[in-house]
C-alpha cells in the first residue's frame, strides 16, 4: 500500500460491484465486492495487533462513513446500485443506508449535495499507513530473527539459475551485491515492469494529489458531528468520498482535527502514464485542494480559519491552513484489476528448473485503491508461495488460491493478452478515476 495516501479504508461497494458485473461473473463480483470491504477489519485487527507503540502510533479506527453525490443522474444510479447490492449481495448490502435531501444536508454539513450513502462500521476505517508498515517492519526485525530489511538498496536485475545443483532457482542484482533465492516477489506496483516485459503495457504508472490541511472552526471535532445511526459520532472521526470535479476523498484525523484531502480532479495528470513522482505536484491539482474544502461544506458552515495549530518546526510542514500538498505513483492495469499471483516464464522471459520448487510472483496495480486491494492480495500470495511444491497447478498458483480470492485477479496469459492498447476508456467498476481515458506510453 501507498505510505503516501490518506490512510481511508472505504470500499463503496455498491459502484464496485455493479462494475464488477460488467467483466466477470457475478459470483466473482461478489467476492471481489467482499474483498474489498474485508479489509477494514483485516487492516484495523493487524494494526491492533502490534506492539503498543506501534499500535498507537498507526491511529488505526473505524470512522463515519459518507458518500455524497452533486448531481441527481449520478445520485439515482446510486441508489440503484445500493438496492441491487442488498439484493444480490445482502451481506454486504445491509451495511449501507440511504439519506436524501435536506436530512443529507444535515448529516453532512455539505450543503450542495443531493443525497448521500452511508455505510457502517464494517464499511469505513482508517489508519496512518507509513506508521502502521514502518511499525509492522520494526516488530518483524525485534521477533523474527531470519527477517531482514535492506534499505537503500537498489534491485538492478534479475537473472534464473540455470546449474542443476543450486538449491536456489534465482539471482537478484543489488547495488549491494547479489542474493540467491527460490522465489522473487514483486510488490513494486507501477514500476514492476521493469523487471518484468510481459507486464509491460499491462501495468502503468499515474500520479495521484494528496494533502494535508486543517478544517475551520466552524467544522465539528471528531466525535461531534451529526449522527446518522442514532447512536451518536464515531470519536474516530469523518471520512467522505464527494463524487464532484472527479472523486474528492477525505478523512478526519481525531487528534489534531487535520484533514487529509485527496482528489482526482477533472484534468489533472493522473491519466498520463508517469513513474515519476519527483516533480512539483501540478499547478491545477494543489489549487484545488487548497480551496475545495470550505465551498464543499459552505463556508458559514467552515467558519474562520483556525488558528490553534502549533506551527512544526519541519520546514517541509508550511505555515497556515495547508500543511502541505505531495504526489505518490498509482499502479494501474489495463483491465482495472489487480495482478496477483504467479507470472508465467513467458511474461519473466526466465525459465527455471522447476516452478514447482521456484517461482516468480506479483502483487500489484490497485488503481489507486490499494487499501481495500493490497493487505489481502498479498495474504493470499504468501499462501500460494507457502504452498507451493504440494502439487498446485504450476501456471498460476492454482489449488493454492484461497477459496475468498477472485481468481480473476490471477496472471493469466489471457489476461497478458490484451495489454496491447494505446488508449482505452477504463471499465467503470471503482472509483471515476477508473473512468478516465487513460493515455498509455
Amino acid at each position: 500500500m501507498c505510505a503516501g495516501n490518506g490512510g481511508h479504508i472505504r470500499p463503496s461497494s455498491y459502484a464496485e460491484y455493479a462494475g464488477a458485473k460488467t467483466a466477470v461473473s457475478q459470483s466473482e463480483a461478489a467476492k471481489i465486492t467482499r474483498l474489498r470491504s474485508a479489509h477494514v477489519d483485516a487492516l484495523i485487527s493487524a494494526a491492533n495487533s502490534l506492539p503498543e507503540e506501534g499500535r498507537l502510533a498507526a491511529e488505526a479506527r473505524v470512522v463515519d462513513s459518507i458518500d455524497a453525490f452533486f448531481d441527481q443522474e449520478r445520485w439515482k444510479t446510486a441508489v440503484e446500485q445500493v438496492k441491487t447490492l442488498k439484493d444480490e449481495v445482502p451481506d454486504v448490502g445491509a451495511e449501507w443506508s440511504i439519506f436524501e435531501g435536506e436530512e443529507a444536508r444535515n448529516i453532512s454539513l455539505l450543503t450542495e449535495t443531493v443525497g448521500i450513502l452511508t455505510g457502517t462500521t464494517k464499511m469505513a476505517g482508517a489508519i496512518w499507513p507509513y506508521r502502521f508498515i514502518t511499525n509492522a517492519l520494526k516488530s518483524l526485525l525485534s521477533t523474527c530473527p531470519n527477517f531482514t530489511l535492506d534499505t537503500n538498496t537498489v534491485a538492478l536485475n534479475i537473472s534464473a539459475i540455470t546449474e542443476s545443483a543450486s538449491p536456489s532457482d534465482y539471482e537478484v542484482h543489488t547495488s549491494r551485491g547479489s542474493i540467491r533465492t527460490k522465489h522473487v516477489v514483486y510488490a513494486t506496483n507501477a514500476w514492476t515492469p521493469h523487471f518484468v516485459p510481459g507486464l509491460q503495457g499491462a501495468i502503468r504508472g499515474g500520479r495521484l494529489h494528496m494533502s494535508a490541511q486543517l478544517g475551520g472552526n466552524g467544522l465539528p471535532k471528531a466525535g461531534e458531528w451529526p449522527s446518522y445511526t442514532g447512536n451518536g459520532s464515531l470519536a474516530g472521526g469523518r471520512a467522505w468520498s464527494l463524487y464532484r470535479n472527479g472523486l474528492n476523498y477525505i478523512v478526519q484525523m481525531p487528534r489534531n482535527g487535520e484533514f487529509m484531502f485527496g482528489a482526482d480532479v477533472d484534468g489533472d495528470d493522473a491519466n498520463v502514464a508517469t513513474y515519476d513522482d519527483s516533480r512539483a505536484p501540478l499547478h491545477l491539482s494543489a489549487s484545488y485542494l487548497n480551496g475545495a474544502l470550505p465551498n464543499h461544506f459552505g463556508y458559514d458552515t467552515w467558519g474562520s480559519e483556525r488558528t490553534d495549530f502549533p506551527q512544526s518546526l519541519d520546514p517541509s510542514v508550511w505555515n497556515g491552513r495547508t500543511k502541505r500538498v505531495w504526489v505518490g505513483i498509482e499502479g494501474s492495469s489495463v483491465d482495472s484489476r489487480p495482478f496477483v499471483g504467479r507470472i508465467p516464464q513467458s511474461a519473466t522471459g526466465r525459465s527455471v528448473k522447476a516452478t514447482s520448487t521456484g517461482s516468480e510472483w506479483v502483487s500489484a496495480s490497485f488503481d489507486g485503491e490499494g487499501m481495500c486491494f493490497a493487505w489481502l492480495c498479498g495474504r493470499a500470495l504468501s499462501r500460494m508461495i507457502a504452498k507451493t511444491g504440494s502439487g498446485a497447478n504450476a501456471s498460476n498458483g492454482g489449488s493454492t488460491i484461497p477459496e475468498w480470492f477472485p481468481e480473476s485477479f490471477l496472471v493469466t496469459e489471457e489476461r497478458l493478452e490484451k495489454k496491447n492498447v494505446t488508449k482505452r476508456q477504463v471499465r467503470q467498476w471503482t472509483h471515476p478515476r477508473m473512468a478516465k481515458v487513460l493515455h498509455w506510453e
